[in-house]
């Protein structure tokens, strides 16, 4: 939190970002939670938050990746972090308790942290099952999102975006005290009607539909106007 008012100053508190820092610094911690002591888990869980922060920036303004949840940054970025930071702060005598078969017939210095006298061997380790990772979830999960694309399931239209997924698809609001008056949401109902907005209607017309004007996007979201492109359902 504090360090995103840091690097963003003149802005708000951001308690999106506060709550989302918050699981980062978790998910830093999980994969070194048994074999580093509390003053590395401050460490490691603090570093994930900043770590975060950067990581959502890049995400969004580098990559180009439409992630609201910012659980590309959450899990992915911190979680790698965190394998890579066992390698750094794993104690010796805590990865010994987790097997007795590493006290009897290791070397100390292949399961310790680079920062208790660790040869290394453990920091590529965790490096080597990172990439493992990357390579699993891409083989497996990358065919899954190219069928949901070519089938037209990946992404829903401007006008739904902006009417908000609960309301779309789910025929309710997740805030119905905040979104009772929305005059933007009454208009859509009216014009397109209560089955919701058709996936595949024209940028235009959808925000023509909408009652929204072609200027209403927020910040960031004039190429969805050109381009066509849309917001991703997962």
């Amino acid at each position: 939190l504090f360090f995103n008012t840091w690097l963003r100053p003149g802005r708000e508190w951001d308690i999106n970002s506060a709550l989302n820092g918050t699981l980062a610094g978790l998910v830093a911690i999980t994969a070194s939670c048994p074999v580093v002591e509390s003053w590395a888990a401050l460490i490691i869980g603090l570093l994930g938050g900043i770590l975060y922060i950067l990581a959502s920036d890049f995400t969004l303004n580098r990559l180009g990746i439409d992630d609201p949840l910012d659980a590309t940054p959450v899990h992915m970025f911190t979680g790698f972090f965190g394998l890579i930071a066992t390698g750094f702060f794993a104690r010796t005598e805590f990865v010994q308790d987790i097997s007795s078969d590493l006290a009897e017939f290791g070397n100390p210095a292949d399961y310790s942290g680079v920062f208790y006298q660790g040869n290394g061997n453990l920091l590529l380790a965790n490096f080597v099952e990172a990439i493992v990772i990357i390579v699993w979830v891409s083989v497996f999960i990358g065919p899954y999102f190219f069928f949901l694309r070519k089938m037209g399931w990946f992404r829903i239209s401007i006008a739904a975006e902006h009417l908000g997924i609960d309301e779309s698809s789910h025929g309710g609001t997740a805030y119905p005290e905040v979104y009772a008056d929305d005059q933007v949401a009454k208009d859509f109902k009216t014009e397109a009607g209560q089955s919701g907005p058709q996936p595949k209607a024209t940028p235009t017309a959808t925000y023509a539909n909408a009652g929204i004007g072609s200027d209403a996007p927020a910040a960031g979201h004039d190429n969805d106007l050109q381009t066509g492109h849309e917001v991703s359902r997962v």
